[in-house]
């Protein structure tokens, strides 16, 4: 479960669960990684929140498909995240910037976990976390695919990241499709049903809401600001 969220993250969870993307031949040749960069920082640095509905799947080395979901994602600066997987299995994902909470509901049971240095080599840094440190942590380059459409391509500098390569892709202002390859070879790729930035979200947006009950499994100390986070009746 926690695996999900640092590869999505839930692959980008889950970043780390999407709609193939095809990526094509590109109009222009890749541009050097400081320009890639400015111009992902730039596109980026304007946005506060997002929020969307997806479409996610992931296939093997062989292109055999293994899994795909629905859901929906929000993630607000700095380091606010909320995932919801909705079919064909419902999970549910918050982040606070320290730590993360997974919940399944078809098992009552919730875990929560510190966020770890790996977990911001995760895409969700994309726009949760600091977009100044983006080239700190990746390699970036940027393709135009014709008058509107352009993508990025982001390689992890670290040998511990939790993927190899990761492509972003605009059309216009809007993020309409991501698509991640793991250490093994398996892509997961995420398409935009569709997304807003610069919504207000109401206060509770990326508090666990937890239904009584929940059998909750922790691997960091019991804190009194995490005993009192709302629970549903």
């Amino acid at each position: 479960m926690f695996l999900r969220f640092k590869l999505f993250v839930s692959k980008f969870a889950a970043i780390i669960c999407m709609l193939a993307i095809s990526f094509g031949v590109f109009a222009d040749s890749d541009q050097p990684s400081d320009i890639g960069l400015s111009k992902l920082v730039n596109r980026l640095s304007d946005i506060q929140t997002f929020s969307g509905a997806f479409i996610q799947e992931s296939v093997d080395q062989k292109g055999r498909r293994i899994q795909e979901s629905k859901g929906e994602l929000k993630a607000q600066r700095p380091g606010l995240f909320y995932w919801h997987t909705k079919e064909p299995l419902e999970q549910v994902i918050y982040s606070n910037a320290s730590e993360v909470t997974v919940y399944d509901p078809d098992l009552e049971q919730a875990t929560i976990q510190k966020v770890s240095a790996q977990s911001h080599t995760t895409p969700a840094i994309l726009f949760s976390g600091d977009v100044d440190r983006i080239g700190d942590l990746f390699d970036v380059e940027f393709r135009k695919l014709n008058e509107t459409t352009s993508q990025f391509l982001l390689v992890p500098k670290t040998k511990d990241s939790l993927f190899e390569r990761l492509k972003i892709r605009f059309e216009g202002q809007h993020l309409k499709a991501m698509q991640l390859t793991d250490a093994l070879g398996q892509i997961s790729s995420l398409s935009f049903v569709y997304s807003e930035i610069n919504l207000i979200f109401p206060n509770n947006t990326f508090i666990p809401d937890l239904p009584k009950g929940t059998d909750i499994i922790r691997d960091i100390p019991l804190k009194s600001e995490v005993v009192s986070n709302p629970v549903s009746p």
